[in-house]
């Protein structure tokens, strides 16, 4: 065999074994990838936060839930976090919530103080489990779902699932395979990925009102990539750009927190009034609580 082709040959193969050496890294360690999964150590709650569990195969799912006065929430912003997002530092900025707005968001599996692994389908359940608790501890009280980045995937499909006053998407894209496609131009996704997140697809049957927040700047989520989902919506669709944010402190601004209670505040009240689902009771083989302890305990 000349040397040319002998070293073209080998080469190739060099070249084909190392793609298939990525697409196998990228195919296992999806769920962590995708959810950058990564567990923080035991810690205490901040002052007011009662914690929730309910479990999952490998653990305990864990949920945080805040209220000024338990007997005065009349609304509450039940909040599904972006990628990786710690959510008990996301919940310094309950400062800003108004009296009488309480505030609920939780860790996906494998990430923060979950356990188990993270999945689409294991996302949207245990957000509706917890969904389902909250209706229990505060009957009555107004539900506004909020989305951030992954978390609006959630939070669309959660809309098929329960009836709840208002959603408000922050930073959300049409389909995350879209989005990862972009960033692994190389790779067969839609034959590797088991988690699409196929927003424009789920979000026919939203009946919800509904409020898209962007940042100033998003090098994560493009524009176009949210524009292509709120054209797919199936009713109208309030925007607001929060000026000098970009895809990661857009929660951080005070402006984004006027702008999720404002909009949860202006749903008229006749809308509680609607048929709401009963909520079920839990399944023989569930637990859940939702008392307020460290989390070093709770472990």
């Amino acid at each position: 065999m000349p040397s040319l082709v002998r070293k073209t040959l080998t080469a190739t193969l060099l070249t084909a074994g190392g793609f298939a050496c990525y697409w196998t890294y990228l195919t296992i360690n999806q769920e962590r990838l995708l959810f950058d999964a990564r567990r923080r150590p035991p810690r205490d709650l901040p002052d007011g936060i009662v914690a929730y569990s309910h479990e999952v195969p490998g653990g305990q799912f864990r949920g945080y839930c805040y209220h000024t006065d338990h007997a005065g929430v009349s609304d509450l912003l039940f909040y599904l976090p972006g990628r990786g997002e710690d959510v008990l530092e996301t919940l310094r900025f309950v400062k800003w919530l108004p009296s009488g707005m309480g505030f609920a968001t939780f860790d996906y599996r494998g990430l923060g103080h979950s356990d188990g692994m993270p999945s689409e389908a294991a996302a949207v359940a245990d957000a509706s489990q917890f969904l389902l608790h909250i209706r229990r501890a505060f009957p009555g009280v107004r539900v506004h779902v909020v989305g951030r980045s992954l978390g609006t995937g959630v939070a669309i499909q959660l809309a098929d699932l329960q009836d709840f006053e208002s959603l408000q998407l922050i930073t959300p894209y049409d389909s995350l395979l879209e989005i990862v496609r972009k960033r692994f131009p190389l790779v067969p996704l839609r034959q590797l990925m088991r988690h699409h997140f196929d927003s424009i697809s789920h979000c026919k049957k939203v009946v919800q009102s509904t409020k898209v927040l962007l940042a100033e700047t998003d090098a994560v989520v493009p524009h176009e990539c949210s524009e292509r989902l709120m054209a797919a919506w199936p009713g109208p669709v309030a925007l607001q750009t929060i000026a000098g944010a970009d895809h990661f402190t857009i929660i951080e601004q005070p402006e984004t927190w006027h702008a999720l209670c404002e909009f949860a505040l202006q749903v008229p009240r006749s809308a509680q009034d609607r048929p709401r689902q009963t909520p079920p009771p839990p399944p023989a083989d569930h637990t859940e609580s939702g008392v307020a302890l460290p989390l070093s305990a709770a472990r």
